[in-house]
Protein backbone atom coordinates (compact mmCIF):
# COMPACT_ATOMS: atom_id res chain seq x y z
CA UNK A 1 0.00 0.00 0.00
CA UNK A 2 1.82 3.41 -1.15
CA UNK A 3 1.03 6.06 0.65
CA UNK A 4 1.08 10.17 0.06
CA UNK A 5 0.11 13.67 1.13
CA UNK A 6 -1.63 14.53 -1.84
CA UNK A 7 -3.26 11.76 -5.01
CA UNK A 8 -3.53 13.76 -8.34
CA UNK A 9 -5.44 12.25 -10.58
CA UNK A 10 -4.63 13.70 -13.86
CA UNK A 11 -1.99 14.46 -15.23
CA UNK A 12 -2.67 17.78 -17.77
CA UNK A 13 -1.74 21.07 -17.47
CA UNK A 14 -3.34 21.46 -13.65
CA UNK A 15 -2.28 18.62 -12.50
CA UNK A 16 1.39 18.55 -12.92
CA UNK A 17 1.03 22.49 -12.20
CA UNK A 18 -0.27 21.24 -9.30
CA UNK A 19 2.79 18.68 -8.79
CA UNK A 20 5.10 21.82 -9.03
CA UNK A 21 3.80 23.85 -6.66
CA UNK A 22 3.76 21.16 -4.51
CA UNK A 23 6.87 19.36 -5.29
CA UNK A 24 8.87 23.18 -4.91
CA UNK A 25 7.64 22.90 -0.92
CA UNK A 26 8.66 19.47 -0.46
CA UNK A 27 5.40 17.97 -0.34
CA UNK A 28 5.37 14.54 -1.50
CA UNK A 29 2.39 13.86 -3.86
CA UNK A 30 1.52 11.00 -6.73
CA UNK A 31 0.28 12.08 -9.99
CA UNK A 32 -2.00 8.92 -11.81
CA UNK A 33 -1.87 9.51 -15.33
CA UNK A 34 -3.66 6.83 -18.09
CA UNK A 35 -1.64 7.84 -20.70
CA UNK A 36 2.07 6.92 -20.73
CA UNK A 37 2.81 9.30 -23.84
CA UNK A 38 2.54 13.07 -23.40
CA UNK A 39 -0.41 14.67 -25.91
CA UNK A 40 0.51 14.70 -29.80
CA UNK A 41 -2.44 16.29 -31.13
CA UNK A 42 -2.88 19.97 -31.35
CA UNK A 43 -5.24 21.67 -28.57
CA UNK A 44 -4.89 24.87 -26.13
CA UNK A 45 -2.64 27.02 -27.98
CA UNK A 46 -2.79 30.54 -26.28
CA UNK A 47 -0.94 30.69 -23.01
CA UNK A 48 -2.02 33.92 -20.91
CA UNK A 49 -0.40 36.30 -19.23
CA UNK A 50 -1.29 35.26 -16.17
CA UNK A 51 -0.39 31.67 -16.90
CA UNK A 52 3.54 32.54 -17.81
CA UNK A 53 3.73 35.04 -14.65
CA UNK A 54 2.85 31.89 -12.80
CA UNK A 55 5.82 30.02 -15.05
CA UNK A 56 8.25 33.18 -14.49
CA UNK A 57 7.55 32.11 -10.72
CA UNK A 58 8.61 28.87 -10.74
CA UNK A 59 11.52 29.96 -13.22
CA UNK A 60 10.69 28.03 -16.65
CA UNK A 61 8.68 31.03 -18.60
CA UNK A 62 11.60 31.45 -20.95
CA UNK A 63 11.61 27.36 -21.79
CA UNK A 64 7.42 27.58 -22.55
CA UNK A 65 8.24 30.73 -24.57
CA UNK A 66 10.63 28.95 -26.77
CA UNK A 67 8.13 26.41 -28.64
CA UNK A 68 5.92 27.03 -30.47
CA UNK A 69 5.67 29.28 -33.85
CA UNK A 70 9.43 31.10 -34.84
CA UNK A 71 10.66 33.95 -33.03
CA UNK A 72 10.04 36.46 -35.57
CA UNK A 73 6.55 34.58 -36.83
CA UNK A 74 3.79 36.78 -36.49
CA UNK A 75 1.07 35.81 -34.20
CA UNK A 76 -1.42 37.82 -35.63
CA UNK A 77 -5.44 36.92 -36.17
CA UNK A 78 -7.03 37.20 -39.72
CA UNK A 79 -10.23 37.16 -41.35
CA UNK A 80 -10.39 36.41 -44.91
CA UNK A 81 -13.27 35.59 -47.10
CA UNK A 82 -11.23 32.15 -48.37
CA UNK A 83 -7.87 31.96 -46.78
CA UNK A 84 -6.51 32.51 -49.90
CA UNK A 85 -8.88 35.30 -51.04
CA UNK A 86 -9.80 38.64 -50.00
CA UNK A 87 -8.85 39.52 -46.33
CA UNK A 88 -11.13 41.58 -44.58
CA UNK A 89 -9.71 42.18 -41.20
CA UNK A 90 -5.91 41.80 -39.18
CA UNK A 91 -5.43 42.17 -35.93
CA UNK A 92 -1.76 42.44 -34.75
CA UNK A 93 -0.55 40.64 -31.98
CA UNK A 94 3.44 40.84 -30.97
CA UNK A 95 5.91 37.46 -32.07
CA UNK A 96 7.60 36.01 -29.35
CA UNK A 97 10.89 38.55 -29.76
CA UNK A 98 8.63 41.33 -29.95
CA UNK A 99 6.89 40.15 -26.51
CA UNK A 100 10.62 39.38 -25.02
CA UNK A 101 12.24 42.65 -26.26
CA UNK A 102 8.76 44.60 -24.59
CA UNK A 103 8.13 46.38 -28.07
CA UNK A 104 5.22 48.78 -27.63
CA UNK A 105 2.89 47.09 -30.10
CA UNK A 106 -0.39 48.57 -31.31
CA UNK A 107 -3.19 47.42 -28.30
CA UNK A 108 -0.07 45.50 -26.37
CA UNK A 109 1.65 48.52 -25.09
CA UNK A 110 3.23 48.52 -21.60
CA UNK A 111 -0.22 50.78 -20.96
CA UNK A 112 -2.24 48.39 -21.77
CA UNK A 113 -0.69 45.26 -20.68
CA UNK A 114 1.25 45.95 -17.66
CA UNK A 115 2.49 42.48 -17.28
CA UNK A 116 6.66 41.11 -17.35
CA UNK A 117 5.05 38.15 -19.57
CA UNK A 118 2.98 38.97 -22.52
CA UNK A 119 0.68 36.14 -23.69
CA UNK A 120 2.48 33.09 -26.07
CA UNK A 121 0.92 30.96 -28.62
CA UNK A 122 2.36 27.44 -28.42
CA UNK A 123 0.27 23.88 -27.88
CA UNK A 124 -0.28 21.77 -25.42
CA UNK A 125 1.57 19.37 -26.62
CA UNK A 126 4.54 21.33 -26.85
CA UNK A 127 3.80 22.55 -23.32
CA UNK A 128 2.63 19.28 -21.28
CA UNK A 129 6.70 17.51 -21.87
CA UNK A 130 7.64 20.48 -20.18
CA UNK A 131 5.71 20.77 -17.54
CA UNK A 132 6.32 16.62 -16.63
CA UNK A 133 9.81 17.30 -16.30
CA UNK A 134 9.23 20.47 -14.01
CA UNK A 135 7.40 17.99 -11.95
CA UNK A 136 9.54 15.13 -11.83
CA UNK A 137 12.81 16.84 -11.12
CA UNK A 138 11.40 17.33 -7.57
CA UNK A 139 11.98 14.23 -5.21
CA UNK A 140 8.96 14.21 -3.60
CA UNK A 141 6.75 13.64 -6.76
CA UNK A 142 6.00 10.54 -8.65
CA UNK A 143 4.53 10.79 -11.92
CA UNK A 144 2.83 7.05 -12.51
CA UNK A 145 2.25 6.94 -16.15
CA UNK A 146 0.09 4.79 -17.72
CA UNK A 147 -2.54 4.35 -14.01
CA UNK A 148 -5.99 4.94 -13.71
CA UNK A 149 -7.61 5.33 -10.84
CA UNK A 150 -10.97 3.06 -10.62
CA UNK A 151 -12.28 3.90 -7.38
CA UNK A 152 -11.86 6.26 -4.38
CA UNK A 153 -13.36 6.13 -0.88
CA UNK A 154 -12.47 8.61 2.20
CA UNK A 155 -12.99 8.85 5.16
CA UNK A 156 -12.23 12.12 7.90
CA UNK A 157 -8.59 10.83 8.61
CA UNK A 158 -7.76 9.97 4.30
CA UNK A 159 -8.40 8.92 0.63
CA UNK A 160 -7.92 5.56 -0.29
CA UNK A 161 -7.88 5.18 -3.87
CA UNK A 162 -7.88 1.89 -6.34
CA UNK A 163 -6.71 0.98 -9.69
CA UNK A 164 -4.47 -0.17 -12.38
CA UNK A 165 -2.38 0.31 -15.62
CA UNK A 166 -4.17 1.07 -18.71
CA UNK A 167 -1.84 -1.68 -20.42
CA UNK A 168 -0.35 -4.68 -18.06
CA UNK A 169 -3.76 -4.27 -15.98
CA UNK A 170 -1.59 -4.40 -12.81
CA UNK A 171 -3.48 -3.03 -9.50
CA UNK A 172 -2.33 -0.39 -6.89
CA UNK A 173 -3.74 0.52 -3.97
CA UNK A 174 -2.78 4.26 -2.73
CA UNK A 175 -3.71 6.13 0.76
CA UNK A 176 -3.64 10.05 0.46
CA UNK A 177 -4.73 12.42 3.02
CA UNK A 178 -5.97 14.66 -0.04
CA UNK A 179 -7.33 13.80 -3.50
CA UNK A 180 -7.21 16.37 -6.21
CA UNK A 181 -9.63 15.41 -9.49
CA UNK A 182 -7.64 16.77 -12.19
CA UNK A 183 -9.13 14.34 -14.60
CA UNK A 184 -11.33 16.02 -17.11
CA UNK A 185 -15.11 16.61 -18.18
CA UNK A 186 -15.74 13.14 -16.68
CA UNK A 187 -13.67 12.90 -13.45
CA UNK A 188 -14.08 10.19 -11.62
CA UNK A 189 -13.33 12.56 -8.15
CA UNK A 190 -16.15 14.91 -9.50
CA UNK A 191 -18.48 11.96 -10.04
CA UNK A 192 -17.29 9.85 -6.95
CA UNK A 193 -18.11 13.07 -4.72
CA UNK A 194 -21.54 13.81 -6.49
CA UNK A 195 -21.20 17.35 -7.44
CA UNK A 196 -22.75 18.17 -10.55
CA UNK A 197 -22.38 20.97 -13.42
CA UNK A 198 -24.59 23.82 -13.61
CA UNK A 199 -24.61 25.93 -16.89
CA UNK A 200 -25.07 25.40 -20.85
CA UNK A 201 -24.17 22.57 -22.90
CA UNK A 202 -23.22 22.37 -26.77
CA UNK A 203 -25.28 25.56 -27.37
CA UNK A 204 -25.95 25.58 -31.23
CA UNK A 205 -24.42 28.38 -32.85
CA UNK A 206 -22.99 29.00 -37.04
CA UNK A 207 -19.79 28.26 -36.23
CA UNK A 208 -17.82 27.29 -32.63
CA UNK A 209 -21.14 25.35 -31.24
CA UNK A 210 -22.12 21.78 -31.37
CA UNK A 211 -20.02 18.81 -33.02
CA UNK A 212 -16.41 19.87 -34.30
CA UNK A 213 -13.78 18.43 -36.01
CA UNK A 214 -10.41 19.20 -36.05
CA UNK A 215 -7.64 18.36 -38.44
CA UNK A 216 -4.11 18.03 -37.97
CA UNK A 217 -1.28 18.13 -41.28
CA UNK A 218 1.22 19.20 -42.43
CA UNK A 219 1.96 20.74 -45.35
CA UNK A 220 5.08 22.82 -47.15
CA UNK A 221 3.53 24.54 -49.92
CA UNK A 222 0.37 25.93 -47.33
CA UNK A 223 1.68 29.30 -46.90
CA UNK A 224 2.60 29.86 -50.96
CA UNK A 225 -1.32 29.09 -51.41
CA UNK A 226 -2.93 31.59 -48.47
CA UNK A 227 -0.66 34.23 -50.51
CA UNK A 228 -0.61 36.44 -47.75
CA UNK A 229 1.83 38.12 -44.76
CA UNK A 230 1.87 34.89 -42.11
CA UNK A 231 -0.56 34.84 -39.11
CA UNK A 232 -1.16 32.13 -36.02
CA UNK A 233 -4.82 32.36 -36.66
CA UNK A 234 -6.80 32.33 -39.80
CA UNK A 235 -10.57 32.79 -40.17
CA UNK A 236 -12.63 31.64 -43.25
CA UNK A 237 -15.79 33.80 -43.02
CA UNK A 238 -17.82 32.78 -46.45
CA UNK A 239 -21.85 31.72 -47.30
CA UNK A 240 -20.21 28.73 -48.39
CA UNK A 241 -17.58 26.97 -45.45
CA UNK A 242 -16.56 28.52 -42.63
CA UNK A 243 -13.22 27.23 -40.61
CA UNK A 244 -10.71 28.51 -38.62
CA UNK A 245 -6.88 27.27 -39.45
CA UNK A 246 -4.26 27.37 -36.89
CA UNK A 247 -0.41 27.58 -37.41
CA UNK A 248 1.09 24.97 -35.43
CA UNK A 249 4.90 25.95 -35.93
CA UNK A 250 5.25 28.55 -38.42
CA UNK A 251 6.67 25.84 -40.52
CA UNK A 252 4.57 23.52 -42.14
CA UNK A 253 1.99 21.94 -38.78
CA UNK A 254 -1.34 23.10 -39.09
CA UNK A 255 -4.51 22.67 -37.79
CA UNK A 256 -7.93 23.13 -39.21
CA UNK A 257 -11.24 23.45 -37.22
CA UNK A 258 -15.04 23.11 -38.97
CA UNK A 259 -18.27 22.53 -37.40
CA UNK A 260 -20.56 19.62 -38.96
CA UNK A 261 -24.25 20.12 -40.44
CA UNK A 262 -27.06 18.50 -38.84
CA UNK A 263 -26.67 14.62 -39.72
CA UNK A 264 -23.03 14.56 -40.34
CA UNK A 265 -20.38 12.65 -38.42
CA UNK A 266 -16.84 12.95 -37.91
CA UNK A 267 -16.36 9.64 -40.06
CA UNK A 268 -18.94 11.03 -42.71
CA UNK A 269 -17.60 14.47 -43.44
CA UNK A 270 -15.35 15.31 -46.32
CA UNK A 271 -12.82 17.31 -43.98
CA UNK A 272 -11.08 17.39 -47.70
CA UNK A 273 -13.21 19.13 -49.73
CA UNK A 274 -14.30 21.84 -46.07
CA UNK A 275 -10.58 22.30 -46.04
CA UNK A 276 -10.53 23.38 -49.99
CA UNK A 277 -13.84 25.30 -49.90
CA UNK A 278 -12.55 27.63 -46.62
CA UNK A 279 -8.97 28.08 -47.78
CA UNK A 280 -10.34 28.88 -51.35
CA UNK A 281 -8.02 26.28 -53.37
CA UNK A 282 -6.52 22.76 -53.15
CA UNK A 283 -3.52 22.51 -52.15
CA UNK A 284 -1.08 19.31 -50.84
CA UNK A 285 -0.98 18.15 -47.79
CA UNK A 286 -0.12 14.59 -45.42
CA UNK A 287 -2.95 14.17 -43.15
CA UNK A 288 -1.49 13.07 -39.60
CA UNK A 289 -4.86 12.76 -37.67
CA UNK A 290 -8.20 13.94 -37.72
CA UNK A 291 -10.19 14.72 -33.73
CA UNK A 292 -13.76 15.39 -32.90
CA UNK A 293 -15.26 17.20 -29.82
CA UNK A 294 -17.25 19.51 -29.18
CA UNK A 295 -18.13 23.20 -28.31
CA UNK A 296 -20.66 25.14 -26.60
CA UNK A 297 -20.09 23.95 -23.36
CA UNK A 298 -20.45 27.00 -20.63
CA UNK A 299 -20.27 24.65 -17.03
CA UNK A 300 -18.91 25.40 -13.43
CA UNK A 301 -19.38 22.78 -11.14
CA UNK A 302 -21.87 23.15 -7.68
CA UNK A 303 -18.79 22.76 -5.37
CA UNK A 304 -15.01 22.24 -5.76
CA UNK A 305 -14.65 20.60 -3.32
CA UNK A 306 -15.89 17.66 -0.60
CA UNK A 307 -13.94 16.41 2.86
CA UNK A 308 -10.68 15.38 1.69
CA UNK A 309 -11.08 16.01 -2.15
CA UNK A 310 -10.97 18.65 -4.65
CA UNK A 311 -11.52 19.05 -8.43
CA UNK A 312 -9.34 21.74 -10.18
CA UNK A 313 -9.18 22.64 -14.42
CA UNK A 314 -12.04 20.57 -16.46
CA UNK A 315 -13.21 18.56 -13.77
CA UNK A 316 -14.33 21.86 -12.72
CA UNK A 317 -15.07 23.94 -15.70
CA UNK A 318 -15.82 23.30 -19.20
CA UNK A 319 -15.35 26.21 -21.55
CA UNK A 320 -15.98 26.89 -25.28
CA UNK A 321 -12.42 27.51 -26.83
CA UNK A 322 -12.99 31.07 -27.39
CA UNK A 323 -10.60 33.37 -25.51
CA UNK A 324 -9.18 30.40 -24.87
CA UNK A 325 -9.70 30.38 -21.15
CA UNK A 326 -9.94 26.95 -20.44
CA UNK A 327 -5.98 25.47 -19.90
CA UNK A 328 -5.42 28.97 -18.79
CA UNK A 329 -7.70 28.61 -15.63
CA UNK A 330 -6.62 25.44 -14.98
CA UNK A 331 -3.21 26.48 -14.34
CA UNK A 332 -4.80 29.40 -12.09
CA UNK A 333 -6.69 26.62 -10.78
CA UNK A 334 -3.47 24.60 -9.75
CA UNK A 335 -1.54 27.62 -8.31
CA UNK A 336 -4.35 28.52 -6.00
CA UNK A 337 -4.67 24.71 -4.77
CA UNK A 338 -1.07 24.56 -4.50
CA UNK A 339 0.26 26.44 -1.85
CA UNK A 340 -2.77 26.14 0.80
CA UNK A 341 -2.13 22.28 0.24
CA UNK A 342 1.42 22.60 0.83
CA UNK A 343 0.36 25.04 3.92
CA UNK A 344 -1.86 22.42 5.56
CA UNK A 345 0.62 19.86 4.78
CA UNK A 346 3.49 21.26 5.95
CA UNK A 347 1.74 22.43 9.17
CA UNK A 348 1.62 26.44 8.76
CA UNK A 349 -2.03 26.73 8.22
CA UNK A 350 -5.52 25.83 9.73
CA UNK A 351 -7.35 23.39 7.53
CA UNK A 352 -10.08 25.84 7.14
CA UNK A 353 -7.49 27.68 4.26
CA UNK A 354 -8.80 25.11 1.95
CA UNK A 355 -12.26 26.45 1.90
CA UNK A 356 -11.01 29.19 0.52
CA UNK A 357 -10.17 27.45 -2.68
CA UNK A 358 -13.72 27.11 -3.80
CA UNK A 359 -14.87 30.38 -2.20
CA UNK A 360 -12.24 31.92 -4.76
CA UNK A 361 -11.68 30.03 -7.73
CA UNK A 362 -15.40 28.97 -8.16
CA UNK A 363 -16.54 33.06 -9.03
CA UNK A 364 -13.35 33.01 -11.45
CA UNK A 365 -14.56 29.79 -13.18
CA UNK A 366 -18.20 31.42 -13.79
CA UNK A 367 -16.57 34.72 -15.21
CA UNK A 368 -14.54 33.17 -17.65
CA UNK A 369 -16.81 31.18 -18.94
CA UNK A 370 -18.96 33.51 -19.03
CA UNK A 371 -16.65 35.49 -21.46
CA UNK A 372 -16.11 32.49 -23.57
CA UNK A 373 -19.66 32.04 -24.06
CA UNK A 374 -19.75 35.60 -25.08
CA UNK A 375 -17.13 35.96 -27.18
CA UNK A 376 -18.81 32.59 -29.17
CA UNK A 377 -22.10 34.14 -29.52
CA UNK A 378 -20.34 37.16 -31.14
CA UNK A 379 -18.33 35.39 -33.62
CA UNK A 380 -21.35 32.92 -34.11
CA UNK A 381 -23.74 35.78 -34.77
CA UNK A 382 -21.67 37.58 -37.11
CA UNK A 383 -23.95 37.13 -40.48
CA UNK A 384 -22.11 36.79 -43.91
CA UNK A 385 -23.92 37.97 -47.30
CA UNK A 386 -23.64 35.87 -49.71
CA UNK A 387 -22.46 38.36 -52.16
CA UNK A 388 -19.37 38.61 -49.18
CA UNK A 389 -16.92 37.58 -52.14
CA UNK A 390 -18.51 38.96 -55.14
CA UNK A 391 -16.93 41.73 -57.11
CA UNK A 392 -18.07 45.32 -57.35
CA UNK A 393 -18.82 48.26 -55.05
CA UNK A 394 -21.57 46.77 -53.32
CA UNK A 395 -19.56 43.65 -52.46
CA UNK A 396 -16.85 46.24 -51.08
CA UNK A 397 -19.28 47.74 -48.86
CA UNK A 398 -20.30 44.21 -47.58
CA UNK A 399 -16.75 43.64 -47.05
CA UNK A 400 -16.16 46.87 -45.26
CA UNK A 401 -18.47 46.08 -43.11
CA UNK A 402 -18.02 42.66 -42.08
CA UNK A 403 -14.57 43.71 -41.40
CA UNK A 404 -14.86 46.08 -39.04
CA UNK A 405 -17.82 43.85 -37.12
CA UNK A 406 -15.20 41.38 -37.02
CA UNK A 407 -12.03 43.45 -35.83
CA UNK A 408 -14.33 45.02 -33.05
CA UNK A 409 -14.79 41.52 -32.19
CA UNK A 410 -11.31 40.34 -32.53
CA UNK A 411 -10.35 43.21 -29.98
CA UNK A 412 -13.16 42.07 -27.27
CA UNK A 413 -11.75 39.17 -27.63
CA UNK A 414 -8.03 38.91 -27.90
CA UNK A 415 -7.31 42.55 -26.85
CA UNK A 416 -7.89 40.99 -22.96
CA UNK A 417 -5.78 42.60 -20.06
CA UNK A 418 -8.43 42.68 -17.41
CA UNK A 419 -9.69 39.11 -17.98
CA UNK A 420 -5.89 37.83 -17.53
CA UNK A 421 -4.62 40.33 -15.17
CA UNK A 422 -7.65 41.42 -13.50
CA UNK A 423 -8.49 38.37 -11.75
CA UNK A 424 -9.45 38.96 -7.80
CA UNK A 425 -10.46 37.29 -4.32
CA UNK A 426 -11.93 40.05 -2.51
CA UNK A 427 -14.83 38.57 -0.32
CA UNK A 428 -12.55 35.61 0.54
CA UNK A 429 -12.35 34.43 3.95
CA UNK A 430 -8.26 35.19 4.07
CA UNK A 431 -7.96 38.55 2.26
CA UNK A 432 -8.43 41.71 4.40
CA UNK A 433 -11.30 43.36 3.63
CA UNK A 434 -11.28 47.51 2.19
CA UNK A 435 -13.51 50.05 2.43
CA UNK A 436 -14.46 51.54 -0.64
CA UNK A 437 -15.56 50.81 -4.03
CA UNK A 438 -14.13 47.76 -6.37
CA UNK A 439 -12.05 48.42 -9.14
CA UNK A 440 -14.82 47.45 -12.20
CA UNK A 441 -14.15 44.13 -13.54
CA UNK A 442 -13.57 44.90 -17.09
CA UNK A 443 -12.34 42.20 -19.82
CA UNK A 444 -10.84 44.52 -22.53
CA UNK A 445 -9.29 47.36 -19.53
CA UNK A 446 -6.81 47.00 -16.54
CA UNK A 447 -6.10 49.40 -13.90
CA UNK A 448 -3.57 48.05 -11.93
CA UNK A 449 -4.34 48.01 -8.12
CA UNK A 450 -2.90 46.10 -5.26
CA UNK A 451 -6.49 46.02 -3.59
CA UNK A 452 -6.13 42.99 -1.50
CA UNK A 453 -7.58 40.05 -3.16
CA UNK A 454 -5.86 41.90 -6.44
CA UNK A 455 -2.73 39.98 -8.07
CA UNK A 456 0.03 41.93 -6.94
CA UNK A 457 0.44 44.75 -9.97
CA UNK A 458 3.45 44.67 -11.57
CA UNK A 459 6.27 47.34 -12.38
CA UNK A 460 9.64 47.40 -13.64
CA UNK A 461 12.78 47.79 -10.88
CA UNK A 462 16.14 49.08 -12.62
CA UNK A 463 14.95 46.50 -15.47
CA UNK A 464 13.50 43.52 -13.10
CA UNK A 465 9.79 42.95 -12.31
CA UNK A 466 8.95 43.34 -8.64
CA UNK A 467 7.58 39.81 -8.94
CA UNK A 468 11.30 38.97 -9.14
CA UNK A 469 11.88 40.25 -5.94
CA UNK A 470 8.77 38.10 -4.12
CA UNK A 471 9.89 34.98 -1.83
CA UNK A 472 7.93 31.76 -2.75
CA UNK A 473 5.94 32.24 -0.01
CA UNK A 474 4.41 34.94 1.77
CA UNK A 475 5.96 37.69 1.40
CA UNK A 476 5.58 41.15 3.08
CA UNK A 477 6.72 44.01 1.02
CA UNK A 478 7.60 47.46 2.74
CA UNK A 479 8.20 50.85 0.98
CA UNK A 480 11.03 52.83 2.87
CA UNK A 481 13.26 55.65 2.20
CA UNK A 482 16.11 53.54 0.35
CA UNK A 483 16.96 49.96 -0.14
CA UNK A 484 19.91 49.47 2.14
CA UNK A 485 18.39 50.79 5.29
CA UNK A 486 18.09 48.49 8.49
CA UNK A 487 14.52 47.14 7.82
CA UNK A 488 12.29 48.97 10.26
CA UNK A 489 10.77 47.74 13.67
CA UNK A 490 7.52 46.78 12.50
CA UNK A 491 9.00 44.51 9.47
CA UNK A 492 11.27 42.85 12.08
CA UNK A 493 7.80 42.13 14.24
CA UNK A 494 6.61 40.97 11.30
CA UNK A 495 9.14 38.59 10.89
CA UNK A 496 9.08 37.09 14.54
CA UNK A 497 5.16 36.67 14.46
CA UNK A 498 5.52 34.87 11.26
CA UNK A 499 8.59 32.86 12.60
CA UNK A 500 6.85 32.08 16.06
CA UNK A 501 3.64 30.44 13.78
CA UNK A 502 6.04 28.56 10.97
CA UNK A 503 4.66 30.78 8.42
CA UNK A 504 7.44 31.04 5.69
CA UNK A 505 7.77 35.39 4.79
CA UNK A 506 10.22 36.82 2.82
CA UNK A 507 10.69 40.83 3.31
CA UNK A 508 11.31 43.02 0.54
CA UNK A 509 12.18 46.92 1.09
CA UNK A 510 11.76 49.00 -1.95
CA UNK A 511 12.54 52.91 -2.05
CA UNK A 512 10.75 53.17 -5.12
CA UNK A 513 8.03 56.30 -4.75
CA UNK A 514 6.65 55.07 -7.83
CA UNK A 515 5.96 51.27 -6.82
CA UNK A 516 4.44 52.75 -3.94
CA UNK A 517 2.14 54.71 -5.24
CA UNK A 518 1.18 51.95 -7.38
CA UNK A 519 0.60 49.87 -4.39
CA UNK A 520 -1.08 52.54 -2.28
CA UNK A 521 0.46 51.58 1.30
CA UNK A 522 3.48 51.60 3.22
CA UNK A 523 3.11 47.71 4.08
CA UNK A 524 1.40 44.86 1.56
CA UNK A 525 1.14 41.66 2.79
CA UNK A 526 1.51 39.18 -0.87
CA UNK A 527 0.25 35.99 -0.95
CA UNK A 528 2.27 32.85 -2.68
CA UNK A 529 0.27 33.06 -5.59
CA UNK A 530 1.07 36.91 -5.81
CA UNK A 531 -2.30 38.30 -4.83
CA UNK A 532 -1.98 41.15 -1.95
CA UNK A 533 -3.75 39.76 1.24
CA UNK A 534 -3.51 42.93 3.22
CA UNK A 535 -2.55 46.68 2.50
CA UNK A 536 -1.57 48.96 5.35
CA UNK A 537 0.76 50.57 7.82
CA UNK A 538 3.14 49.90 10.41
CA UNK A 539 0.93 50.01 13.33
CA UNK A 540 -0.92 46.77 12.19
CA UNK A 541 -1.45 43.41 14.12
CA UNK A 542 0.87 41.08 12.21
CA UNK A 543 0.36 38.12 14.37
CA UNK A 544 -3.60 38.33 13.90
CA UNK A 545 -3.28 39.52 9.96
CA UNK A 546 -1.12 36.35 9.44
CA UNK A 547 -3.41 34.42 11.22
CA UNK A 548 -6.31 35.61 9.13
CA UNK A 549 -4.35 35.26 5.76
CA UNK A 550 -3.28 31.54 6.79
CA UNK A 551 -6.70 30.80 8.65
CA UNK A 552 -5.17 29.48 12.05
CA UNK A 553 -8.23 30.18 14.14
CA UNK A 554 -10.85 27.96 11.66
CA UNK A 555 -11.16 24.09 11.83
CA UNK A 556 -13.36 22.08 8.60
CA UNK A 557 -15.24 19.41 8.93
CA UNK A 558 -14.39 16.48 6.49
CA UNK A 559 -17.33 14.51 5.35
CA UNK A 560 -17.34 11.11 4.75
CA UNK A 561 -17.61 9.48 1.13
CA UNK A 562 -18.51 5.76 1.03
CA UNK A 563 -16.57 3.44 -1.57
Amino acid sequence: MKTTDVAIIGGGPAGLMLAIELGCRGVDCVVLEEDIAAPDFPKANATSSRTMEHYRRRGFAGQIRSLGLAADHPQDVVYCTTLAGRELTRFSIPSRSQALSRTSFGDYGEESWPTPELPHRGQQMFIEPVLRAQAQQYACVRLMLGYQAESIAMDEQQVRIAGRHAESRETFALNARYVVGCDGPRSLVRKTCGIRYSGQSEEARDFFGGQMLSVYFTSRTLYQVLGKEKAWQYWAVNAVQRGLLIAIDGIDQFLFCLQLSAGQTPESVDFRAAMFAAIGREFAFELIATGPWHAGFTLVADRFCKGRAFIAGDAAHLFTPTGGMGYNTSVDDAVNLGWKLAAVVKGWAGEELLDSYEAERKPIAQRNTTFARAMADSIGGIKVPPNVDAEGLDAERVRQQLGDALHRHVRNEFNIPGLQLGLRYEGSPIVASEAGARTLDEPNHYLPSARPGARAPHIWLDGTSIFDLFGRDYTLLCFTASDHNAPPADALAWQAAAAAMNVPLALVCCSSLDARALYGADRVLVRPDHHVAWRGDASADAPALLAMACARECHRVLQPIAA
